[in-house]
């Protein structure tokens, strides 16, 4: 039996350098990115639910003997050195010069991986165009292939991590697995070289730079390799990686505390629910021990500090909310309320690995979130939209990207609404501001004598219908046309207008009568498929056809920080769907619609839609309470038209 590395044929294609991709997105964080994908792929393969899965990571100074193939590979190193000679690669020769040194100390560093309560990793000896998990773990690129639809990789790229903590970018993989198959094989990644010696008859005698240390030149795993064994012997199910050349423990950082700070920070929960226990060299990371690590590695592990706070099952300011996302499965929301807190929500899968942090969260009150999606389906469901870092949802990446997107919407603005709920208990602290001496808004007002109570000026607001006459578009921008009551002559002017984010036409309405000058209302109107835009419309023939009339309002304001303002308003009469426009006055007095980006009813249904606040069932006298962010965050002085039917 033949045993040591073997590189396949570039087969006259391209070369190979240094700069491997899928390596280079993870030589940022090394040790990070190591830990955090071992660790995910074990929790994938968990063999007995009842139990956790026990992970050890364990460094030892090994002889260059007990290095399978170290001749071997010595010689290849020189084939790359000769290869790349005088090609002006500097990142390329400090890469192989490392790698000679090392092959000729006296002995090497070896990192240890092992998990236990595993189903090791199948298929090793597989037909050849069978695709298992060996295949995508250890023989196989960009393809992943798990034991569940949930489990977490889905590109196959998380397996270049531990490749770059080796400084001879290579890793010795061995598994014991539940159908009681052993297999051991080794998986390098240097450079393309040239060997006429590995080739077959005809064969270009390039080489690819991914080489294999299996039996023969045919890429099959040994059952056992005893170097290996001489290094620790396996008796229970589980894999091992097997990391030579890692020496990280020599630099200044402990790199025991930063693998633990990647647990800490990504497996905070799997480890608290006892899912998963992790020795690092000597120190074990349990739920017993979670304060502890945390409390020792501050401030590094401050955000881990609120969401263990938050996640504890005996914290009783915690509260606790569920919510069932169709047929999907369920959400479980924790939420602390306290000063001080980090503002953030975890999310996490059902191995308790972190996932992303939920975006554009409410930013008034101090609070941290904790997110749990419980069930297969709905963790199949938005696995399939994780980007490769598996740190973020991305729903263009789902098969389905619309529906992606929509339940990505349902699930963070149910965690939202959920957070601006609680909005109402929280506050307290914050300065009301009595705006009614600018904006009087249980009279009906004229905007235009706010700034010069001199000038005077009459304008019934009634809102005629908008056109759209769509020309060739220069920078994203179309022309408008009022098709209110008009002379022929001015009926043709154009006016300029602009196409929004989703792509709707719009322009601004103008006001009905016989110039065309008549100022606008500052409000966008829309081309509608079902007749003319009467959203604003005063008149009788309005209302009956389902249009809005201003309804007369008092209204008050609270700003709090960060763009945070609660609207506390009473309608005179009842509003069965109505809308709120939230003003402000310019510098030359005039009246500016304020943009409203997020908007949490905290007594009343309602929704931010286009800037402005969507509202229903309001019944006359009640006092609505409304929490609505501005866009851009900053504070204004500020008046509400309100529109109903």
């Amino acid at each position: 039996m033949m045993m040591k590395w073997f590189f396949p044929s570039i087969g006259y294609g391209a070369i190979e350098g240094f700069s491997n991709p899928g390596l280079e997105m993870f030589k940022g964080e090394p040790i990070k990115a190591m830990a955090r994908e071992i660790i995910q792929n074990s929790l994938d393969a968990v063999n007995n639910l009842d139990k956790p899965v026990y992970i050890e990571f364990e460094n030892s100074y090994r002889k260059l003997s007990d290095f399978p193939g170290i001749e071997s590979m010595r010689e290849i190193i020189g084939k790359c050195r000769e290869f790349w000679r005088g090609q002006n690669d500097e990142k390329t020769m400090k890469f192989i010069a490392e790698a000679d040194k090392r092959l000729n100390s006296s002995g090497i560093f070896v990192l240890r991986v092992s998990d236990y309560n595993t189903t090791g990793v199948k298929g090793a000896f597989s037909s050849e165009n069978e695709i298992t998990p060996w295949k995508s773990l250890v023989q196989g690129n960009a393809f992943s292939v798990k034991n569940s639809d949930s489990a977490g990789g889905s590109y196959g790229i998380g397996k270049a991590a531990p490749f770059v903590v080796s400084k001879l970018q290579t890793v010795f993989y061995r598994t014991y697995d539940t159908d009681g198959v052993k297999a051991a094989q080794g998986v390098t990644h240097l450079t393309s070289f040239s060997d006429p010696s590995m080739a077959l008859p005809g064969e270009d005698s390039r080489r690819c730079s991914t080489g294999y240390y299996s039996i023969n030149n045919q890429n099959v795993p040994f059952e056992v390799i005893d170097e290996l064994e001489k290094i620790n012997v396996r008796t229970e199910y589980g894999t091992d990686l097997f990391i030579p050349a890692f020496d990280f423990a020599s630099g200044k950082n402990d790199w025991t505390d930063d693998i633990i700070i990647e647990i800490l920070d990504n497996f905070l929960y799997a480890i608290y629910s006892e899912k998963l226990v992790v020795k690092v060299d000597k120190k074990r990371v349990d739920k017993v021990s979670l304060a502890r690590h945390i409390d020792r590695l501050m401030p590094k592990t401050k955000h881990a500090s609120y969401f263990y706070n938050v996640i504890r099952e005996d914290n009783n300011d915690v509260i606790e909310e569920k919510y069932k996302l169709y047929s999907y499965g369920y959400l479980r929301l924790r939420l602390l309320y306290k000063s001080d807190l980090n503002k953030k929500s975890l999310v996490v899968r059902n191995s308790g690995m972190k996932i992303t942090d939920i975006k554009g969260l409410p930013k008034g009150i101090s609070y941290t979130g904790f997110l749990e999606l419980q069930g297969e389906s709905v963790n199949e469901f938005f696995r399939r939209m994780e980007n490769p870092q598996h740190n973020m949802w991305e729903p263009e990446r789902h098969e389905d990207p619309q529906l992606a997107k929509k339940l990505k919407k349902e699930v963070e603005g149910w965690v939202k609404d959920t957070i601006g709920r609680k909005i109402e208990e929280i506050s307290g602290a914050e300065m009301d501001i009595d705006v009614g001496s600018i904006f009087n808004t249980s009279e009906n007002i004229n905007y235009n004598s706010i700034s010069d109570v001199n000038k005077k000026e009459n304008v019934t607001d009634t809102i005629e219908s908008v056109s759209l006459v769509e020309q060739e578009r220069k920078d994203n921008t179309l022309k408008i046309k009022d098709i209110g009551e008009q002379s022929e002559e001015t009926d043709k002017k154009m006016i300029s207008g602009f196409i929004d984010d989703s792509g709707n036409s719009i322009g601004h309405r103008h006001r009905s009568g016989g110039k065309r000058e008549a100022s606008p209302t500052g409000r966008r109107g829309y081309l509608s498929e079902k007749g003319p835009d009467k959203m604003y419309d005063n008149s009788t023939s309005s209302i009956k056809n389902g249009g809005k009339r201003e309804v007369e309002v008092s209204a008050r304001f609270i700003s709090k920080k960060e763009g945070l303002n609660r609207l506390i308003l009473i309608a005179k009469e009842d509003i069965n769907t109505g809308e709120i426009e939230i003003v402000s006055t310019g510098e030359n007095g005039k009246i500016l619609p304020i943009y409203v980006d997020i908007a949490m009813g905290l007594n009343v249904e309602c929704e931010a839609l286009d800037g402005h606040i969507k509202i229903k069932n309001v019944k006359a006298n009640d006092k609505v309470k409304i929490d609505f962010y501005i866009k851009g965050g900053k504070n204004y002085a500020m008046g509400v038209r309100a529109y109903g039917n």
